[in-house]
């Protein structure tokens, strides 16, 4: 018969039944009256063709089938509260791979910060970037990527999502750039250098296909573009080159390089930088860990940041 058919209120009083050998300490552990659990003796007597519990001389004892079921139901029973039980996931112990989108910059700053965390706390874990895709949602759907850490420039609705902080574009130049004399830089100004610009078509396989994404500073058309911020911060080092980027990126190679950052005047600069992920992981233990994690590691950038007044 399908387990449809069958009342499965009567599995923890059987079980109760085998542990206890007695109708009366049985009744004691799972709540029931005496008179309730004979009743419930009853219809598993009738159910499984067998009296289970029988009586010998003044004490009760479990039939050869009782017997032979009472370990059996343990585990079935062992096994079905562990499908009530919270999820865990423990990333000291775990062996996972995720694969999180995100563009250079952020890469950059998520991997800087991770390193140390992941090699002392979750030494089994591996994360892997990767590029954007347009196609954001499908990726996520299918598990392909688990999480996108990006601009949100309301592309994709669909998806669950959470600020992380706020960014900016800025203009990078080298030190002893001539833009730096002037008190006031507009997108105007910078049409008088060349220029290297991000590619806002997020992938090889939208060609031709321009995102808009709101911001002036990032949907200038440019003679030379680029899938990666840093290649052309890079290249305005020792030249006269003037590279759009965010501010996050601008300021971590300042440390090391002569660049200055010049923030632009009249148009719109900032980003939100959100996380993403698909509604089906929303509850998953491994990927809520993850969330939390790239929380943590950005909280320096979310604390305290405001918007440049235009």
């Amino acid at each position: 018969m399908a387990i449809r058919t069958k009342n499965l209120n009567l599995i923890p009083i059987l079980q109760a039944l085998l542990k206890q050998v007695s109708v009366a300490k049985a009744a004691s552990e799972v709540g029931l009256s005496q008179p309730a659990m004979s009743g419930a003796l009853s219809r598993l007597r009738i159910l499984l063709n067998d009296p289970l519990l029988v009586r010998v001389g003044r004490t009760m004892r479990l039939t050869p089938r009782a017997l032979r079921m009472r370990k059996q139901l343990d585990e079935v029973c062992s096994q079905l509260e562990s499908f009530f039980q919270p999820e865990h996931f423990d990333p000291s112990t775990a062996q996972h791979n995720f694969v999180v989108a995100a563009p250079d910059y952020n890469a950059l700053l998520l991997s800087g910060a991770l390193i140390e965390k992941l090699h002392t706390q979750a030494p089994g874990i591996r994360i892997r970037f990767v590029d954007v895709p347009y196609d954001l949602p499908a990726w996520l759907e299918n598990s392909s990527i688990d999480l996108a850490v990006c601009g949100d420039f309301r592309l994709w609705p669909e998806l669950k999502h959470e600020h992380l902080f706020w960014n900016r574009v800025v203009v990078a130049v080298a030190t002893d750039h001539p833009l730096l004399k002037r008190k006031r830089v507009t997108s105007k100004d910078l049409q008088e250098f060349p220029s290297l610009h991000y590619n806002t078509s997020f992938s090889a396989a939208m060609r031709g296909t321009k995102i808009i994404t709101g911001v002036p500073s990032l949907d200038e058309t440019a003679q030379i573009s680029t899938s990666q911020f840093t290649d052309a911060v890079l290249l305005a080092v020792q030249s006269q080159i003037v590279a759009r980027a965010p501010a996050t990126l601008v300021d971590r190679l300042k440390e090391f390089l002569p660049l200055a950052s010049i923030e632009l005047s009249g148009e719109e600069t900032g980003v939100d930088e959100t996380m993403f992920w698909a509604p089906i992981n929303d509850y998953a233990q491994e990927h809520i860990w993850l969330r939390t994690l790239v929380k943590q590691c950005l909280v320096p950038l979310s604390q305290g940041t405001t918007l440049p007044s235009k």
